[in-house]
């Protein structure tokens, strides 16, 4: 009996063939040994690449160095079937389960979920093999189980549809769980998403290109070092100096056009502001804020009235010892005055 989702190894290659099935089915079982059969088989994905189906039927015909033929056993039943079977092809090795095939049988035909589960879902990873990378998967948690999606099946993208990175007044707005286009140093474009406050590369693309450790001037090491400054931002982080010089923060503000003083950005985790200087370094004014908030300052020598000048605007300190100071103010000037303590 063939099972729904069942995979099916071609003994001589590295390949296994999966099937989407009725359960149930009874089977007389036969050896396919022409090409016709072979092509009646093997349906894929409208995103699958025609290379790949070629490259199929020449691995069952043994072309090449593989002198021994391989064959592949199929149901009569299978082949008879009224829906259109969907076949995909995954390397052996990967070694996956047929309830992991689940979600791409059920959106084979569905670009735009295929891509949101593989760019917004959890634990995305991709592994393969040098020589068989196109049969590789994509692998991401769904609704607590592991799910798959062959490496050719990953739909590609244009990026001529979307939106660039760039900020308005010193804000920078970006939807979430959605698509943008990044231009690199060369002119290239690239997609970008932004999800909970993560700003980067497309998972679908990045994940199968070779990865890059190295510094330099290549445009994965260039979008790399863009994608986490933007993110340390956009979670309300303070961008770390031992990581990216104050030269390469200010280098990639300018890119979305954020300037020197306040700016704020919102990318799926919050508002969060932040002060630009001259030289590339940036002040976390939401820490600065909650950090003059929560001092009382009549514990530490100061008298309720005095009063502060934070960022250009005035705050009395109240009777309980504290000052309340918003992000929201408009501020006038970057400097923090003090007034006189009595000991």
């Amino acid at each position: 009996m063939l099972e729904k989702n069942q995979m099916i190894c071609w003994t001589n290659c590295s390949i296994c063939l999966a099937f989407n099935v009725e359960k149930g089915f009874g089977i007389i079982m036969r050896t396919v040994t022409d090409v016709n059969t072979v092509n009646q088989l093997l349906t894929y994905s409208k995103q699958a690449e025609a290379g790949i189906h070629q490259k199929a039927i020449q691995m069952l015909l043994g072309a090449g160095n593989n002198k021994k033929q391989d064959s592949l056993s199929i149901s009569d039943a299978a082949r008879g079937f009224s829906k259109q079977p969907i076949a995909a092809l995954i390397d052996k090795n990967v070694n996956i389960s047929n309830s992991e095939l689940a979600y791409y049988f059920a959106n084979y035909n569905n670009s735009s979920a295929i891509l949101d589960a593989i760019n917004f879902g959890e634990n995305v990873s991709c592994g393969y093999n040098s020589d068989f990378k196109e049969y590789g998967v994509i692998s991401f948690d769904l609704n607590g189980s592991r799910q798959v999606v062959p490496n050719y099946a990953v739909p590609k993208m244009n990026t001529s549809t979307m939106s660039g990175i760039c900020a308005a007044n010193n804000s920078l707005v970006l939807s979430n769980k959605n698509y943008y286009s990044w231009t690199t140093s060369s002119g290239s474009k690239y997609t970008w998403t932004v999800n909970n406050g993560r700003i980067g590369w497309a998972a679908s693309e990045s994940l199968l290109v070779e990865n890059t450790n190295q510094k330099g001037t290549n445009y994965k090491w260039e979008m790399c070092k863009a994608g986490n400054i933007l993110s340390e931002l956009a979670q309300g982080k303070s961008v770390c100096g031992y990581l990216y010089s104050n030269e390469e923060v200010l280098s990639v503000c300018e890119k979305v056009r954020i300037s020197p003083g306040f700016f704020s950005i919102d990318a799926g985790a919050g508002k969060h502001t932040y002060l630009l200087q001259e030289s590339g370094k940036t002040i976390n004014v939401d820490a600065k804020i909650k950090q003059l908030n929560d001092i009382n300052w009549i514990e530490i020598g100061y008298k309720e009235g005095d009063t502060f000048s934070v960022y250009g605007k005035e705050y009395a300190i109240d009777s309980s010892g504290h000052i309340n100071v918003s992000a929201e103010d408009e501020f006038t000037s970057t400097e923090i005055k003090y007034p006189s303590r009595s000991i």
